[in-house]
């Protein structure tokens, strides 16, 4: 997934820590509906706003440097640049590739784990490789995207893997690329809410961050309305919007 401008937006409003190391699930590229308005080579500027150029993946690097300038860039994807580790994220990270369990400060999934057929593989090596304290920022289809990928990822999802795996919610987003809207969320029941009166936009997306709080085994959640956490409103919502 590239960084377009809500991406961005929210981004930047996250509380990164300043020279922290990234590690990259997915290889991020410049989406290009917005101008960078941080520095970039002058060699990159006219590509700034192009879909696919190769050079939108430095220009994502520029932002990143803008943004919390991070010690050290780790990327996953086999189909990034060369200098991206060409890992299977259906499986555990190989050690050779990453160093002896190296842990970083801040681990993001770009727009990816819809894409892995094993999706669990993808949560539990981004907590096996986040630093106690550190940040995971998830971005993720959730309405429309047809064929985008193998899933579109429900909030209950990410509020469920929060409880399992003690992590802050730091904050969750809806996010509309084409409409250049941002919505915070403020619990499981506001969206609920906003599928009842209509107002979940097509194609939306979710953007959400934790802070992984313990040091601790990844733990595979059970679904909030199975597990009996849901509250009444909550039920009834599962329930009616079926």
């Amino acid at each position: 997934m590239a960084i377009s401008a809500t991406h961005a937006r929210l981004f930047r409003s996250l509380p990164l820590p300043r020279g922290g190391s990234l590690l990259e699930i997915g290889e991020a590229n410049w989406y290009g509906d917005v101008e960078p308005d941080f520095p970039v080579r002058e060699s990159t500027i006219d590509v700034a706003c192009d879909l696919k150029p190769p050079d939108s993946f430095e220009i994502a690097k520029a932002f990143y440097a803008a943004t919390f300038a991070p010690s050290r860039i780790v990327s996953i994807d086999k189909h990034g640049t060369p200098d991206a580790f060409h890992c299977d994220l259906n499986l555990p990270l190989p050690e050779p590739a990453m160093g002896d369990r190296e842990l970083f400060d801040v681990a993001i999934n770009h727009g990816t784990a819809e894409h892995i057929f094993n999706i669990a593989q993808v949560f539990r090596t981004m907590h096996d490789r986040c630093a106690t304290g550190g940040l995971m920022v998830h971005e993720s289809p959730f309405t429309g995207w047809i064929d985008h990928g193998f899933y579109c990822l429900q909030p209950t999802l990410f509020y469920d893997l929060a409880a399992a795996n003690g992590y802050e919610i730091v904050g969750i987003w809806i996010q509309h690329i084409q409409q250049n809207l941002t919505l915070r969320l403020d619990d499981r029941e506001h969206v609920h809410r906003l599928a009842a009166a209509g107002e979940l936009p097509n194609n939306a997306m979710l953007f959400v961050c934790y802070r992984k709080l313990f040091d601790t085994p990844f733990k595979i959640p059970m679904q909030g309305y199975y597990a009996g956490k849901l509250s009444a409103a909550g039920n009834r919502a599962w329930e009616g919007l079926r």
